[in-house]
């Protein structure tokens, strides 16, 4: 008897101890949201990578290792204000080296339409250029971008201006830059002469919807920067040399949101000219492409190619070439394991054969990329 009697006065207190609990728990879950309001979205991109094969490297270059942390991103993102937001990406390498990826502050509701952004960011050169490598599907870049813009892409600080071009048909975007100018070792195309020398970039894209399950981007876009001096030995001067880098670029989507919601298709391609100074009196001319599929064939799986040309139009032998294909697997939107292969065959007759499994995953309310 007294047994049963304690066993209820013990759930008497409980049941007093859990609703006192849940008239406070409002409050303090109200608490805790205001006391985070005012702080970023922060989040954490990792990029694992292993590696086997033949790779191509240049005298006294290590061949990087069998497997290793490619990079940590850490992202801080918020809103500052109804008018205006911040994005900061910090890239942590493998061997600890840290470097400020972009930072900048955007505002979006300017008269005419008008949105301007200040701060470090990668140049609106085509599409891919703007997309961080741990985000792409991709183990590496794609030669074009390797030989004309860098490996880590084309990016520096200043200012971009953009402008939705109102108009009934399509969206159509014209977007203006002026940043810094790369030097030499960060951009293949640009190598900064001064500490004056300033990139402009200009980008006129359109999207439309072709159907309810389908649509496309157009994009054409232009940098024109410095490339590096000549010396004058008669007059004793020097003059900054140029480099003028068009693209064009096309994206076409299909994925049926009413029957196919786990089929997917995507064909994208971009192709760059690159027009050099070598001297006051001479140029080079260059060009490249790649062309990139992928197939969703299942909730979890996918499947794609690219494919890449780069090299001087008129001289055949001195063009690189390449392929890549990869099978992605999605446990879910936070992480990927894709298993990729690529073989290319470079301007000096040396061959690549390389084998990749790139992991990555992604912590907290990372934001979207282009689109």
């Amino acid at each position: 008897m007294r047994l049963i009697i304690r066993l209820i006065m013990a759930l008497s207190l409980c049941e007093t101890t859990c609703l006192s609990w849940a008239q406070q728990t409002p409050t303090a879950v109200g608490a805790l949201q205001a006391s985070n309001i005012l702080n970023p979205n922060i989040s954490v991109v990792g990029w694992l990578q292993a590696e086997t094969g033949r790779r191509h490297t240049a005298p006294g270059e290590e061949p990087p290792a069998a497997a290793q942390i490619k990079e940590m991103e850490l992202a801080f993102q918020s809103v500052v204000d109804p008018y205006a937001r911040g994005d900061v990406f910090v890239a942590i390498g493998g061997d600890g080296k840290v470097d400020l990826e972009e930072g900048y502050l955007t505002w979006f509701e300017l008269p005419g339409q008008l949105a301007l952004k200040m701060g470090k960011f990668r140049a609106n050169l085509g599409r891919f250029n703007r997309i961080h490598t741990p985000e792409t599907p991709f183990a590496d870049r794609p030669l074009v971008h390797q030989r004309l813009i860098g490996e880590e892409g084309l990016s520096g600080t200043g200012a971009s201006l953009s402008w939705h071009v109102p108009n009934p048909w399509l969206f159509l975007n014209l977007d203006s830059e002026v940043t810094t100018a790369p030097r030499k070792e960060d951009s293949a195309a640009f190598d900064k002469a001064t500490r004056k020398d300033l990139l402009y970039v200009e980008r006129l894209s359109a999207y439309r919807d072709l159907t309810e399950a389908t649509n496309v981007t157009l994009g054409g876009s232009m940098a024109y920067g410095p490339a590096g001096q000549a010396f004058e030995p008669v007059s004793s001067s020097s003059e900054t040399l140029h480099t003028r880098l068009y693209g064009v670029d096309c994206t076409f989507r299909w994925k049926d949101p009413r029957r196919a919601i786990y089929r997917s298709f995507l064909w994208q391609t971009e192709v760059l000219w690159n027009r050099r100074d070598v001297s006051t009196t001479n140029r080079v001319a260059s060009m490249g492409l790649f062309s990139h599929v992928e197939w969703q064939f299942a909730r979890r799986w996918r499947v794609g190619g690219r494919y890449d040309l780069t090299g001087v139009p008129k001289e055949s032998e001195s063009r690189d070439r390449g392929g890549l294909m990869y099978l992605t697997f999605t446990p879910s939107e936070f992480s990927l394991i894709s298993l990729q292969g690529r073989h290319a065959k470079l301007a000096d007759g040396a061959r690549e054969t390389l084998g990749f499994v790139k992991v990555t995953f992604n912590l907290g309310p990372h934001g979207a990329h282009p689109f």
